[in-house]
């Protein structure tokens, strides 16, 4: 059963976009980036919640959304990129083998993906991803995905 949850920082205020990318954009747009994960999960929905605000979450600093499809519906388009199956992920890595040190059996995670979602925001009529994903995307070992251009 498929799970997502995004990590936000509570203070963050949008950025630049020019601090992405290595040629100047035409026009000004800003952006705010999370994380972004998607469980394959069987077992306790609330066991697995928890996990993740004890393991994922810092309370002080951020916040927690879960199977949002997006946090920000005011933004132009969003990208997500991780790491290809197959490459090494040592944040995957390293959750999935805490997952089995303190595991209860109250859940069981069979897949994780993390992504970082990057959100752009402005008032540009037209607004392109191809800037970002050129400077931003490595494909030798990233996947991406684009919503809402």
């Amino acid at each position: 059963m498929p799970f997502t949850a995004e990590v936000s920082t509570r203070e963050a205020k949008p950025k630049s976009c020019q601090g992405l990318l290595y040629a100047p954009l035409d026009q000004p747009l800003s952006y705010l980036q999370t994380q972004h994960y998607v469980f394959e999960f069987s077992g306790d929905e609330a066991a697995l919640t928890t996990f993740i605000r004890k393991v994922l979450v810092d309370d002080v600093c951020q916040d927690l959304h879960l199977n949002t499809a997006s946090i920000h519906h005011d933004c132009r388009f969003f990208i997500d990129y991780g790491m290809k199956p197959g490459a090494l992920d040592l944040e995957k890595e390293t959750i999935l083998n805490y997952h089995r040190e303190v595991a209860t059996g109250d859940f069981e995670i069979e897949s994780l993906k993390i992504y970082k979602r990057v959100y752009i925001f402005g008032d540009a009529p037209a607004v392109s991803p191809d800037p970002f994903i050129r400077d931003m995307v490595n494909p030798a070992i990233h996947t991406w995905n684009v919503t809402g251009a």
